[in-house]
């Protein structure tokens, strides 16, 4: 590990993303000791630095959850009580979409491993990236249409429909608009595309994955070949291709939605990821999950959120190397952030020192 790169990584996290100054309370939740998801001494690297800035470091291990709605209570007390929290732990990333009551910061860290601390990952300008990323959030909102095509058979568009909701006034704690309620630690990805008016096919292969926390047994599903998803104004009409896999991955459906109560047929977002060095290390079967943890960072995976009338529903649909055409302008390419190598996005990234390694093609994800 490179302990200048380390020390410019958790700088970029302390003092450019989560602002945290002398004297603040910094809350750092972890994962239960039973797991080993997170590498312990990515948290106490981090909280030592804390200390050495003068911070007060508080830390808790809650059980992880399954539903968002089982957020720890003593926990939410706890994070009120704190200037800001930090999440080393998957709790943060199942309740990213979930409304919080705290006041202070709240942000999670995609920072597995501490070489993740030391990789550029972590270390390009933070407020170049939430720059970049507000940005590019803003075009999203005033365009008008997208089309999503990849390699395998992918073909589907639909309007941005960003006003558009199906909530029932009833329910509570719901987050129908997928905005997150904390922040990424670095910066991944977008709100989710609203998918109400999506049509067209998309093309699945390997697997299905958890929206989020895993729900039911078995929680992932692998089959074979390719399965095309037809998809009409936002909702699932037919699994076709691969007959014995397109039987499966239905089956499979049917069984989540009955287990959950959820709404099988509901397509409802998407989103890609915006940071070319995420990076992948390992056996991708083996660490499904991870793999998925991570990923969703890099450009070279899109996800819908599927099986379910809120993000992040309860199926994943994974398209590896996608090409995402917005209002006829091609921003991402096969798989690459096009759109960073566009002439106003050249002249932010050149103003800060190093930042041109995002024009490096994405990084190698396993797939």
């Amino acid at each position: 590990m490179n302990t200048e790169n380390m020390h410019s990584g958790i700088n970029n996290l302390l003092k450019k993303c989560m602002h945290v100054q002398p004297g603040d309370r910094v809350l750092v939740v972890l994962e239960p000791e039973s797991e080993d998801f997170y590498d312990d001494r990515v948290g106490d690297i981090v909280a030592s630095r804390i200390r050495d800035m003068g911070g007060i470091v508080s830390t808790q291990r809650p059980e992880l959850i399954i539903d968002p709605s089982d957020f720890p209570a003593n926990l939410t007390e706890a994070m009120e009580q704190s200037d800001h929290t930090l999440f080393f732990s998957r709790l943060g990333d199942y309740a990213r979409f979930t409304p919080m009551t705290n006041k202070g910061s709240t942000t999670i860290s995609y920072t597995y491993q501490p070489d993740s601390l030391s990789s550029p990952f972590s270390g390009v300008c933070y407020q170049l990236m939430t720059n970049l990323l507000n940005k590019l959030e803003s075009e999203l909102l005033a365009a008008h249409k997208w089309r999503i095509t990849c390699d395998k058979g992918t073909d589907i568009s639909g309007t941005f429909c960003w006003d558009y909701h199906e909530s029932d006034p009833g329910e509570t704690g719901k987050n129908e608009s997928g905005e997150f309620t904390m922040a990424l630690f670095p910066i991944t990805t977008f709100r989710p595309v609203p998918c109400y008016t999506a049509t067209g096919t998309v093309a699945l292969s390997r697997w299905l994955i958890p929206g989020a926390a895993a729900k039911v047994d078995p929680s992932t599903l692998h089959f074979d070949g390719v399965v095309f998803a037809e998809v009409k104004d936002g909702y699932l009409t037919a699994f076709k291709g691969n007959e014995p896999s397109a039987a499966k991955v239905s089956e499979y459906y049917d069984f989540v939605s009955r287990a959950l109560n959820t709404n099988r047929n509901r397509i409802h977002s998407w989103h890609a990821g915006i940071n070319p060095h995420a990076h992948f290390k390992g056996n991708v079967d083996r660490d499904l999950e991870k793999w998925g943890a991570i990923s969703f960072a890099s450009p070279r995976y899109l996800h819908f959120h599927t099986c379910g009338d809120h993000p992040p529903g309860e199926l994943a649909w994974s398209v590896f190397n996608p090409t995402i055409i917005i209002d006829d302008e091609v921003y991402w390419q096969d798989g690459q952030l096009a759109w960073l190598k566009r002439t106003d996005n050249l002249s932010l990234i050149s103003q800060v020192s190093g930042a041109d390694s995002l024009l490096a093609p994405s990084l190698d994800i396993g797939i």
